[in-house]
């Protein structure tokens, strides 16, 4: 049980190591290349627009009471678990949305 106990830590420790090297290049990578990064800066806006929009439709009811008890949630957390859903389907939609006019406008271009 021992082994186990120190095998997670270094897990943990790889974990956060990967986590740091990743935010670590896309920031020198992001601030390399200024030119491009404006979409980049396009897409995260956008995101957090669909989040808010998605939080302020959300009615905290998305989940029973009986849930609500069982995982001992309170209002906030379900305003953000349906936040969370509803971001996950526009983003969804959207994805949909522009494959289906992708491959519709595809023709007309050739």
């Amino acid at each position: 049980m021992v082994w186990i106990d120190v095998l997670m830590y270094v897990v943990y420790a790889l974990a956060i190591v990967a986590l740091v090297a990743a935010v670590g290049f896309s920031i020198v990578q992001f601030g390399g290349n200024i030119k491009n990064s404006k979409y980049t800066l396009f897409g995260l806006l956008g995101l957090v627009v669909i989040f808010v929009v998605s939080y302020i439709l959300s009615s905290g009811t998305d989940i029973s009471p009986e849930l609500f008890e069982k995982t001992g949630s309170d209002y906030g957390s379900s305003k953000l678990i349906g936040a969370g859903m509803y971001t996950i389907y526009a983003v969804m939609a959207l994805a949909v949305i522009s494959i289906v006019v992708t491959e519709i406008i595809r023709p007309f271009k050739k």
